[in-house]
């Protein structure tokens, strides 16, 4: 009894209220960050055009800058993975470097012509898309050691990205320029149709990232149409289109959209110019533009599932949601979950502190306990009246043996249960 009586005490559980969905994160840098891929929803590694690739595994709390020696400084321009250990990264004189240990060493090799690779995708363990200044795929299916390369278009190839759903005839592979889409399979022969996007044919019109739902479903690319105004642009293609159709947003404001992730098929973020984000819970038919705490230039935004997610962006911006980034411009309360829930603990395993979040829809009295395997309290980290909205409480389990522990949230009738491990 006293030892648990200890461990309650010396807890140190602080319940801190996140009133934003986007959090700005400390990246450690100050230069333009131009993509991010997330490995799990901890997990991400972002890029820069310092040479920096950075990556977080505490959901953005904390932020290492991966050495890529002997390549000091070199500027990227995009990152791919495939897995939370097999990914690559693209820059400038066509460099691709990639790893199959999560980022802890790295082959690199150039790309045939030596040009700026302005994307990269990576679709398996070995193989590797790039796509370069001078409208080149280069494909490798040997992590890099050697190259094919195909002339696609006579724009830049400014975006890779691959079908997400089922395929029985070879991967289908897409390539985006500023003004067409080319298709093809992932197939030895790299054949590749060029289609030329009429909503991005005009003067001022370029589009800037494509991607499809996850899972399978509509594909979107994001952009600029310039006819009129700079106005931010959204095409999609379901899988019925045969065409990519713009989509009447109702999003006001003047920019480019530089980044769109879609974690699911019904919902799909995007980001672009002055912190500009937006989100679709019905597969791109509404659209919500989003609060977000900068007015930087956002280039690239990804979730590992329709809750959390980062953007990236210029003077080393990083954004992190876990709440999916929902917030409407102006919303009176700003914040407030669509649902309750309760999030894994991070780092985890853990010694001797953790993070435990949560999101409470309306007012409820909480309870937040953490037990042994045996059923046990060893720790109350909330009990009392907690205000709706998401909430993190500090964990310092110093006193507790090496093993696996529960925590347990309890909310009016929403009760959820979660493991989480320490190690002495």
């Amino acid at each position: 009894m006293q030892r648990r009586l200890a461990v309650t005490l010396v807890a140190l559980a602080t319940s801190i209220p996140l009133y934003a969905q986007w959090v700005q994160e400390k990246s450690g840098t100050t230069t333009n960050l131009t993509d991010v891929a997330v490995l799990d929803t901890a997990t991400a590694v972002a890029v820069g055009r310092d040479g920096s690739i950075l990556k977080t595994t505490d959901a953005g709390q904390t932020w290492i800058n991966i050495p890529l020696a002997p390549l000091f400084f070199h500027p990227w321009n995009a990152v791919s993975f495939s897995s939370t250990e097999n990914g690559s990264v693209a820059g400038d004189f066509g460099r691709v470097a990639a790893t199959t240990d999560g980022g802890k060493t790295w082959l690199w090799n150039d790309v045939p012509g030596g040009r700026n690779c302005l994307s990269v995708c990576q679709v398996g363990v070995a193989t590797i898309y790039a796509g370069d200044d001078s409208g080149w795929v280069h494909r490798s299916v040997d992590t890099g050691r050697s190259w094919s390369s195909v002339h696609v278009s006579q724009w830049p190839v400014r975006s890779l990205f691959a079908w997400t759903g089922a395929y029985t005839d070879g991967l289908p592979m897409f390539a985006l320029t500023p003004h067409s889409i080319c298709a093809s399979s992932d197939v030895l022969s790299q054949t590749w149709k060029e289609t030329i996007l009429q909503a991005f044919v005009g003067l001022g019109s370029e589009a800037r990232h494509g991607q499809f739902c996850a899972g399978g479903g509509a594909g979107f690319i994001v952009g600029v149409q310039g006819d009129l105004r700079a106005a931010p642009a959204i095409v999609r293609k379901a899988v019925s289109d045969t065409s990519w159709e713009s989509i009447a947003t109702g999003l006001g404001g003047d920019g480019t959209f530089f980044g769109v992730s879609a974690p699911s098929p019904t919902t799909i973020v995007v980001c672009g110019d002055h912190g500009m984000t937006a989100r679709s819970t019905d597969g791109g038919d509404s659209w919500k533009s989003a609060a977000v705490p900068t007015t930087r230039r956002l280039r690239a935004v990804a979730f590992a599932d329709e809750k959390r997610g980062f953007a990236v962006g210029d003077s080393g911006t990083i954004l992190y949601t876990f709440g999916g980034g929902a917030v409407p411009v102006g919303e009176k309360n700003i914040g407030l979950p669509e649902t309750a829930g309760l999030e894994q603990n991070y780092p985890n395993p853990f010694n001797p502190t953790t993070t435990i979040r949560y999101a409470l829809t309306h007012r409820s009295h909480v309870t937040l306990t953490v037990f042994n395997t045996l059923g046990q309290t060893v720790a109350e980290l909330v009990n009392g009246e907690v205000e709706a909205g998401h909430h993190e409480v500090k964990f310092n389990g110093r006193f507790l043996s090496s093993g696996v522990y529960f925590y347990r949230l309890q909310a009016g009738a929403f009760v959820e249960t979660r493991s989480l491990v320490v190690l002495q």
